[in-house]
């Protein structure tokens, strides 16, 4: 066997690509489970098409119609709508899945010791922000979110300002493409406060001027400098925090979070067990993060970009000293049972999510029916049930793609186009709360859309005004 074949197959070369190739299974996973918010992203977009236009106020609910919509996705929409013309689902799953691995790759790409040292706190990483994953903008500004973090430590460690300057076009493309666009600026934030804590003068003046480089570009967008209240709205927003899983603090009474402890734990106790003293600057920005991801499971990949590197670099310093680190530089010698393993390896690396993949594509019904009322949509469209229709909240966004424009909508994931009021009412007639009829009577409703174990569902079976039309496992159909 040649050199390069047995270089090509040793475990130190196959290490990162099975670390890579399960982050990718990872991504892939949680992105077959199709996020809700996916088909009215579609339908937006489809509509900026045939328009040539984007929207501005709703036209997708009755019970906002004419409201103001901020759409901080509309480039992404684009973007996903024409992989999904090109490729359909199987195609968004794939690229989504590739962008999230993507963004661990280059966090990994700066970390010290690599490959095995390395490896560990970006696996540990990706498993802690699994639960966030899928076909969403949030992916588009995880990569970015990852860019930066890249492009700011490089400068901080190199002070090469040159670098920067990538920051500002980077941003313009963000500001277009998700509303977390304002995580480039807070990162920005972090890394200046970080070199104010460390002293490094030349620093902040160059992160002062580039944070006000991409604050003159960010109002260049349809939406204009109304972008800037997106994330306040959203950030403090308390029907968001209380309603919505993502928004609130993880619970770690829940096996998903349980990597994030995880992360946690060992990342303060290899930062403690470390003979290199962290820098305030570094601490800052591990506190920072962790706060946020603390207080919003929605940030938990901001936190995990972030650690990995200070991790690894902690983790390789320790390793070092204690002499652990022996065997893990440099090539070491092939041998049979080596180069077996390897291959072994390899294989199994790139054949799980290849299977994984395949399986997605030719069962996509099953997968798209799994949290959609598929059957009760086409119910709706063969019966011509009468509308307006109230629905579940997280069934909003298929109905808009499957129904639009013969039905409208009572809500969908677009949270900040209804509002806290009446997110809270729409729960509380959901859940059948004392004034569970207000909502229906004020807005005409005539047709109800819910699971058959929602409380509202009770109350109605035993409601003289309304009659069950249609039943399955996942649905069921109540109209006046």
């Amino acid at each position: 066997m040649s050199i390069q074949r047995q270089n090509f197959i040793a475990l130190r070369t196959v290490f990162p690509v099975a670390v890579f190739a399960i982050i990718f299974t990872l991504a892939l996973r949680q992105s077959s489970t199709l996020d809700p918010d996916l088909w009215w992203h579609l339908q937006t977009a489809k509509d900026i098409v045939a328009t040539r236009s984007i929207p501005h106020i709703d036209s997708y609910s009755f019970t906002k119609t004419g409201a103001e919509w901020i759409t901080h996705e509309w480039l992404s929409e684009l973007l996903m709508y024409g992989i999904y013309r090109l490729s359909g689902l199987g195609g968004l799953v794939l690229i989504f899945s590739a962008i999230v691995t993507g963004a661990f790759f280059l966090v990994y790409r700066i970390s010290a010791g690599r490959p095995y040292v390395a490896g560990l706190p970006v696996l540990l990483a990706a498993l802690a922000s699994t639960p966030l994953f899928g076909i969403r903008a949030q992916m588009i500004t995880l990569l970015l979110a990852s860019v930066f973090t890249v492009i700011l430590r490089n400068y901080q460690q190199n002070g090469q300002s040159r670098i920067l300057w990538w920051l500002p076009p980077l941003m313009l493309f963000w500001v277009n493409l998700h509303g977390g666009y304002a995580l480039g600026f807070a990162l920005i934030a972090l890394f200046l406060i970080s070199a104010a804590l460390d002293r490094n003068w030349p620093l902040i003046r160059s992160l002062a001027i580039t944070g006000a480089a991409c604050a003159v570009v960010a109002p260049l967008n349809p939406n204009g400098f109304r972008i800037f209240t997106y994330p306040i709205k959203t950030l403090t927003s308390p029907s968001m925090a209380a309603l919505i899983d993502e928004w609130s603090s993880p619970d770690f009474h829940q096996a998903m979070f349980l990597p994030l402890a995880g992360l946690l734990f060992l990342l303060f106790a290899v930062l403690a067990l470390s003979p290199k003293r962290p820098r305030l600057g570094e601490l800052f920005l591990l506190v920072g993060t962790a706060f946020a991801a603390l207080r919003s499971a929605r940030h938990v990949p901001i936190f995990a970009l972030v650690a990995v590197p200070i991790f690894a670099d902690h983790l390789w310093e320790l390793m070092s000293v204690r002499g652990w680190h022996k065997g893990l530089t440099g090539e070491e010698p092939a041998t049979v049972g080596k180069l077996i393993l390897g291959f072994a390896v390899l294989i199994m690396s790139l054949a799980f999510p290849n299977g994984l993949f395949w399986h997605f594509v030719a069962h996509q019904p099953s997968y798209v029916a799994k949290r959609n009322p598929v059957a009760a949509v086409d119910f709706i469209e063969a019966h011509h049930v009468p509308g307006p229709v109230f629905n579940k909240y997280g069934w909003g966004g298929y109905l808009i793609f499957r129904l639009y424009p013969d039905y409208r909508v009572f809500a969908d994931g677009r949270a900040d186009v209804y509002g806290d009021e009446f997110l809270f009412q729409m729960v509380d007639t959901y859940d059948g709360h004392a004034a569970w009829r207000a909502p229906l009577d004020h807005y005409g409703v005539r047709t109800v859309l819910i699971p058959p174990d929602a409380s509202l569902a009770s109350l109605l079976q035993i409601d003289r005004e309304w009659r069950k039309v249609y039943e399955d496992e996942q649905a069921v159909i109540f109209t006046r």
